[in-house]
């Protein structure tokens, strides 16, 4: 009975987590360790999805590191390395949340023309020992058989890739027993050797020589995906692919060979006969690299067809030449004029009417808001969704010149446009640009549970033109102006500014400019006046 009641409650628990809805699953990070003239600091950037707005900025700073000598030394997917005059250092990238100073290892004592590859592995007495570090404590790792002249392919925290004139070696790193395993991938010339960096979001990237390519993760494991590739009729070199940035995995040289999603074809392997499972696609197709975003759609033989369909059993249907054709953002695409998917068939390209020298604006996908994208010619501005009809009101007449997207506004007709309602302001148009805007989490999560609150932020929002600061106010839907901030100081995108920002938002007063070395000329005017007289004087007393 117990255990049916703890299934239940697993069950339960397990489905409240599946069913949550947490704001910070949507958002992005990025660290850096940067150098000021104030010292070395460890930051930390969260943005919202669009990629825009902050949600936090973590800076701190890296004490005890001599900023004179300090070096970067590498880094990977979960830790930086780098040194000073006196040693060696890893700081973890995402354990830095608690202490008010960045927290890092010293993981070996400064020694002169210390051989390193990426500030992980380090040779010492003619052998090769792999180090990691957690505050006070220090791992070391004998890399046993491997040789001393090699050189990085890539590393990554518990797996290495690494060469020497000879043979290519990947490196298994296991942190809990302590030990390392080292293994010669068989057939790659090192000199040829080549790595190709994809989809971060992945574990998997590639390796590959004129005659043979391998799939490799980041514990140190590889895959020969040599079969495969011969069995598709690929002729060309490996390791002369270019990589087009994309979260499917896509190489393009004269043809096209995608990663298949979720599926294989059966094919027979060329060197030994056998049928093999084959999970890529090889094709005279041309991937329509868009302007903005991820590649959707790809021209086979003079159609066009998504980008998931790798046997092109689904062709778009269009009125046009495809091959004018080229992707901007989504569904848009731009050729004489420009085409969007009809709004009730997704199989549909047609025409929007819209002449191709119209001005594009990129969508901005934030939480919970979207700014769609625009096109904007003489007289109307265009806005494009997700749905596109051309008997749908999608447009405004534009009675300015001034067309501008400012953070999560459009600017037209002398108003702010958030996407769905226009609120009039009294700014510089021509001068007017976006300062940056950070979030304010009011409930980051929410559940399923009834009378459950809902995510809920609020975003807020900076400008300035020639003559002053603003603050987008939203209960009055109203740029304010900021009254002690001075716009020739102001600064873009910078996080401690805009949080100064909106300290000062309601602060009456007048601007408080840096006083400015410039000459008193009533001063030197008066001390001139003083000499004059005073040589006057002097020559008539003289002459008395």
């Amino acid at each position: 009975m117990k255990k049916l009641i703890f299934l239940i409650l697993t069950l339960i628990i397990n489905q409240s987590l599946e069913a949550s809805e947490c704001y910070n699953y949507h958002t992005s990070t990025t660290q850096a360790i940067i150098k000021t003239e104030r010292g070395i600091f460890y930051r930390l950037i969260e943005k919202d999805p669009n990629g825009i707005s902050y949600v936090q900025q973590i800076l701190k700073p890296i004490k005890g590191i001599d900023l004179a000598t300090y070096k970067y030394a590498g880094e990977d997917e979960a830790t930086f390395m780098f040194s000073d005059k006196n040693g060696f250092y890893q700081l973890p990238k995402n354990e830095q949340y608690e202490d008010k100073v960045a927290i890092y290892s010293k993981v070996l004592s400064a020694n002169a023309g210390q051989k390193h590859i990426n500030g992980r592995i380090f040779l010492i007495d003619n052998k090769w020992f792999y180090f990691t570090g957690w505050k006070d404590k220090i791992t070391k790792i004998a890399l046993n058989g491997l040789p001393a002249n090699i050189t990085n392919v890539k590393c990554y925290n518990s797996g290495l890739y690494v060469k020497n004139d000879q043979q290519v070696f990947s490196i298994n790193v296991d942190l809990y027993s302590s030990k390392a395993t080292i293994e010669t991938i068989p057939n790659l010339n090192p000199a040829q050797v080549v790595y190709y960096a994809c989809n971060p979001l992945e574990n998997e990237d590639f390796i590959a020589d004129e005659k043979h390519i391998y799939s490799i993760r980041r514990e140190g494991s590889f895959d020969d995906l040599t079969p495969q590739f011969l069995a598709l009729g690929i002729k060309g070199k490996f390791n002369q692919l270019k990589v087009i940035d994309n979260p499917t995995t896509i190489w393009w040289s004269d043809k096209v060979i995608k990663k298949r999603e979720g599926h294989s074809v059966s094919g027979r392997n060329p060197l030994t006969g056998e049928d093999i499972d084959i999970y890529f696609s090889y094709s005279n197709a041309t991937p329509l690299q868009p302007k903005y975003g991820r590649i959707a759609y790809i021209r086979f033989q003079g159609k066009i067809y998504p980008i998931w369909d790798d046997n092109f059993s689904q062709p778009y249907e269009l009125k046009t030449d495809a091959s004018k054709l080229e992707a901007i953002e989504g569904k848009l695409l731009k050729g004489d004029d420009f085409y969007y998917f009809e709004a009730d068939n997704d199989y549909k390209i047609i025409s929007t009417k819209i002449p191709s020298s119209a001005k594009f604006f990129p969508g901005v996908y934030s939480y919970g808001k979207y700014l769609s994208k625009a096109l904007v010619e003489d007289d109307y501005i265009h806005f494009i969704g997700d749905r596109f009809n051309i008997h749908m009101e999608n447009k405004k007449k534009l009675s300015s010149k001034v067309v501008k997207q400012l953070g999560l506004f459009y600017l037209f007709n002398n108003a702010l446009f958030d996407g769905e309602k226009s609120y009039p302001i009294k700014a510089d148009y021509e001068t007017l640009i976006s300062l940056g805007s950070f979030v304010e989490i009011i409930n980051g999560c929410a559940g399923e549970m009834p009378n459950t609150p809902q995510v809920q932020l609020k975003y807020h929002q900076f400008f300035k033109d020639k003559d002053a600061v603003y603050y987008f106010n939203e209960k009055t839907k109203q740029l304010q102006i900021i009254q002690t901030a001075d716009p020739s100081s102001a600064e873009v995108d910078n996080y401690d500014y805009l949080q100064e920002l909106y300290k000062i938002k309601d602060v009456k007063g007048t601007i408080k400019k840096k006083s400015e070395a410039s000459l008193n000329y009533y001063l030197i005017g008066g001390a001139v006046v003083l000499v004059l007289a005073l040589g006057i004087f002097y020559f008539k007393r003289r002459k008395a």
